[in-house]
């Protein structure tokens, strides 16, 4: 069954449906997803370019690794102390872009 089952239709002029249009893209978001954000007060960004969502992956592996090498440490792995500083580095990086680059759940 459907979330959302009130439908709601808006008449705009050609300049209006354009302006909607451009800033819809820019958002990287559906029309309706821009349109409920806007109506709900939240502050609508412009959608990050292709990389970041590869770099998000690669921090994201880098951090599981380093945790990875982190847990080899009760078998004696030397220098966990500069892993465990390495690991909250590379997670407080991977929180940063996220925060900085997506946009809150509908």
């Amino acid at each position: 069954m459907r979330k959302r089952n009130c439908r709601v239709e808006v008449y705009l002029t050609k300049t209006e449906l354009d302006a909607l249009t451009k800033k819809v893209r820019k958002s990287g978001l559906s029309r309706e997803g821009y349109c409920r954000r806007i109506l709900n007060g939240a502050e609508v960004r412009e959608g990050p370019n292709a990389d970041v969502p590869v770099l998000i992956r690669e921090l994201r592996h880098t951090g599981n690794v380093l945790e990875r090498m982190a847990k080899l440490s009760a078998v004696g792995f030397p220098d966990t102390a500069r892993l465990n500083v390495a690991l909250e580095n590379n997670r407080n990086a991977e929180r940063l872009v996220v925060e900085a680059y997506t946009n809150a759940p509908d």
